[in-house]
């Protein structure tokens, strides 16, 4: 069974963008608010997207028999 994970990565790359202009708006600005909204919603869109593949995962799951399970994802890191 293949998980693809690509999705789960982008969301994760777009939490960390939002943190980091979060961190460099000006406090109790309309931008930091702004932000903040997007970084509690991006969150919740990664547990849920993580949610979804653990429990596609564990369908692999049949009695007593394991089905191999491999991740893969597009890697941001090496461009």
């Amino acid at each position: 069974m293949i998980v693809n994970t690509d999705h789960l990565t982008r969301c994760i790359g777009t939490l960390e963008s939002a943190l980091t202009f979060y961190e460099r708006a000006e406090p109790d600005s309309v931008d930091q608010e702004v932000f903040r909204n997007a970084i509690v919603k991006g969150y919740e869109l990664a547990q849920e997207t993580a949610l979804k593949l653990v429990k596609r995962a564990l369908k692999a799951y049949q009695g007593d028999r394991l089905l191999p399970i491999r991740l893969i994802s597009l890697d941001m890191t090496a461009a």
